[in-house]
């Protein structure tokens, strides 16, 4: 019992002297009217998060903070003392992008701080000067590879190191992973995009803040992805919360009626209806393909308000039936989902890819057509649906943000012949013809290699995820 307590407290310890943080992009966004913060955390794709309430105590301030949830249960009562950020009554809302380890820089006059500083900030401060001023008391020696975004209802902001602080110059900001210090700046997809929206934009309602974290999101199959995302109204101190990068299904958190309810946390999957990938997964595991359409329908049925059926997770199940080589099996799941879906255009393209996979070219044919009716634009359909004489289209609207976008693939030998891709209308494309076959390809974003984020037939785990391509 004694070394169980000695490992907890270890862990305590670590918790209480480390920032976890990880790849992140968060914005404000203010046309003098209108004041929001958007937050994409991105992490691992199995991470799990909680959200936390604390109402006003004595000469506290009350809060909300949300934070990752170690694998130990025993542990998840810990996870308070290390938050990723948080909002207070007052509209203070702070949050941390990863970076680059930076030299921090100590005041012989200052006391060392070590363990993290967000709760009391939240607990302590109205504003950013406020917080600014607290901090101005200690060397942050903790905060060395991470970057504390803080703003308050007012519309001002700072970034904070513990080698530096950047004061608010411009109404609206964006902070990625890179150090900002001295005006650095670095080519990151994710800033562009949300700078250049920011700055043509003349207001900023929710739909554009959704569009941002829409776009500036990483996605599947990439091994860090967004695993949830906030739109955060700081004069109503309003969150409205997204989950996997599923912008049709909104949590909205008042922090005032949540602090009513005393001090209380909750997972951050409970706000949402549940997933079905893993209760359809287990039973095409245990019972087959009949099995799980009957259990589909079963709780589309009956269980419509507890499982989310406004996402793509179903067409995800059927992808990836096409991947492990049971394209019939994925054709009646996906013929199934027609029947509820009528014109949901991933249906019709995912059916034209499983029936060509079969050599179905009739069928095949038939749904991407249909797929291209509903969506000109479809870029999977188009990919797979429109390669004339083994002519293959790469034509995305993702990545808009980036200065460049090449295509490898083994059909490039890799890094060897990379294809450069031209944007035109911010899409980026190019045109290949690529003999008959199965081909593993990535993009190489700026410099960074990223698997499709549109195309979701992948293989390969952690660093050798590649995105599938067939030639017909």
């Amino acid at each position: 019992m004694k070394q169980v307590f000695l490992k907890t407290l270890l862990i305590v310890v670590l918790l209480t002297n480390n920032c976890i943080v990880n790849a992140c992009t968060i914005f404000i966004a203010n046309d003098g009217e209108h004041l929001w913060i958007g937050n994409n955390e991105d992490e691992e794709p199995n991470m799990k998060y909680r959200m936390w309430y604390y109402p006003a105590k004595k000469e506290d301030y009350g809060y909300t903070i949300w934070t990752e949830l170690v694998k130990s249960k025993l542990l998840y009562g810990l996870m308070y003392l290390n938050p990723q950020g948080g909002l207070n009554e007052y509209g203070l809302f702070m949050d941390y992008t990863a970076i680059d380890e930076v030299p921090v820089v100590q005041d012989v006059h200052k006391k060392d701080r070590k363990k993290q500083i967000v709760t009391d900030l939240l607990k302590k401060c109205k504003t950013v000067s406020e917080a600014l001023e607290y901090i101005s008391k200690y060397n942050l020696i903790k905060l060395k590879s991470a970057q504390l975004f803080i703003a308050d209802a007012s519309g001002d902001y700072a970034t904070v190191n513990g080698g530096y602080i950047i004061r608010k110059t411009d109404p609206c900001f964006t902070l990625t992973n890179y150090c900002i210090n001295n005006g650095h700046k670095e080519a990151c997809w994710r800033r562009d995009f949300s700078s250049e929206y920011l700055t043509q934009a003349k207001t900023y309602q929710l739909d554009d803040i959704k569009n941002i974290l829409f776009k500036t999101a990483q996605k599947r199959p990439s091994n860090t992805v967004t695993n949830f995302s906030m739109a955060v109204d700081l004069k109503n101190k309003t969150i409205h919360l997204y989950f996997k990068n599923d912008f049709t299904t909104e949590a909205i958190i008042n922090l005032a009626d949540e602090l009513k309810n005393g001090k209380h946390h909750k997972e951050l999957v409970n706000y949402f209806p549940l997933s079905l990938i893993d209760v359809l997964t287990e039973k095409y595991a245990s019972s087959g393909i009949d099995a799980t359409i009957d259990t589909y329908k079963k709780l589309r049925k009956n269980s419509g308000d507890k499982y989310n059926f406004k996402n793509n997770d179903a067409v995800n199940i059927a992808i990836q039936y096409i991947v492990s080589g049971k394209s019939k099996d994925a054709i009646k799941f996906l013929e199934c989902l027609k029947e509820f879906d009528p014109n949901k255009t991933d249906i019709y393209t995912w059916l034209g890819v499983a029936y060509r996979r079969e050599n179905k070219t009739d069928e095949s044919a038939t749904n991407f057509n249909k797929a291209l009716m509903l969506n000109p634009n479809d870029y999977v359909a188009t990919l797979f649906g429109r390669q004339d004489n083994q002519k293959v289209i790469f034509k995305m609207n993702d990545f808009e943000g980036a200065e460049q976008v090449s295509l490898v693939a083994d059909f490039t030998d890799w890094k060897k012949n990379p294809i450069k891709m031209k944007k035109e209308n911010n899409v980026w494309f190019c045109e290949v013809s690529i003999p008959k076959g199965e081909y593993n390809y990535k993009f190489l974003v700026n410099k960074e290699y990223l698997a499709d984020q549109i195309n979701l037939m992948f293989t390969g785990t952690g660093p050798k995820i590649y995105s599938k391509l067939y030639v017909w």
